[in-house]
């Protein structure tokens, strides 16, 4: 496959891709974290909640299959996420690369390698 790379003004125009992404990623690593606690406190009592427990492993299950797919679009447009603090998408650029962060409406020059999670 080749690489994607972008100019500033290209990589600018991802801006609004890259918010409906970031948010979509957001919103299914928080509804995993609640679905992992509910998983943990009805596995104690499994027994008793048995069909309760299945559906929600269930529905665990399809938000880690639609994180990954998420992750998948991110990737298909070039793009990865860096591992930094606050975390930002790594844009490859034609002469520079390019680093965003959800929430802002500019992009930073990115000397970081991303390292794909």
């Amino acid at each position: 496959m080749k690489t994607l790379k972008y100019t500033r003004t290209q990589a600018k125009c991802l801006i609004p891709l890259l918010e409906g992404i970031t948010s979509e990623l957001a919103d299914r690593r928080a509804r995993i974290q609640v679905l992992e606690g509910m998983v943990a406190s009805l596995a104690q009592s499994a027994h008793i909640h048995g069909e309760d427990l299945r559906m929600r492993r269930y529905e665990l299950h399809h938000e880690r299959l639609e994180l990954r797919r998420v992750g998948t679009e991110l990737e298909g447009i070039g793009c990865t996420i860096a591992l930094t603090e606050p975390f930002e998408i790594f844009i490859p650029g034609e002469e520079e690369s390019f680093g965003w962060r959800p929430g802002d409406s500019f992009l930073r020059r990115s000397s970081l390698e991303p390292f794909a999670a």
